[in-house]
């Protein structure tokens, strides 16, 4: 990518991602996918009435969720925190953790990782 170049995405031209019940996502920026590097940024939606999992999933890398809408819980080993929109959550790297919508309308956040390419993002499921 030439210094200087802006790339615009919308959610809309996006694949469609998910774990079928629990999370859709769509992945904005990741060097497989767009001509960036150094950040991986997307946005994810967990549906009202979507189930909680048992555990949550961890990976190498440190992320970010930023709340765009509604209201729920995110876990972060063992720890409860509630959010809305306007919340912003780090959490650690090889921490395991879980977002949860515990509200009326979709619970949307944008993700960060701090990672040339979502391929680069290794999800452990612990037992």
């Amino acid at each position: 990518m030439a210094t200087g170049d802006a790339i615009f995405r919308r959610e809309e031209d996006c694949e469609t991602e998910s774990w079928p019940g629990i999370v859709d996502w769509w992945t904005l920026f990741s060097s497989d996918r767009t001509d960036t590097n150094g950040l991986t940024v997307g946005v994810a939606e967990i549906p009202v009435g979507a189930v909680e999992p048992e555990r949550g999933h961890m990976h190498a890398q440190s992320e970010v969720y930023y709340f765009l809408s509604g209201t729920g819980h995110v876990v972060v080993n063992g720890t409860r925190r509630d959010v809305r929109t306007g919340d912003a959550v780090f959490i650690p790297g090889n921490s395991e953790h879980v977002a949860v919508n515990t509200g009326t309308e979709p619970l949307r956040l944008l993700y960060f990782f701090a990672a040339d390419s979502f391929t680069d993002i290794e999800y452990i499921f612990p037992k």
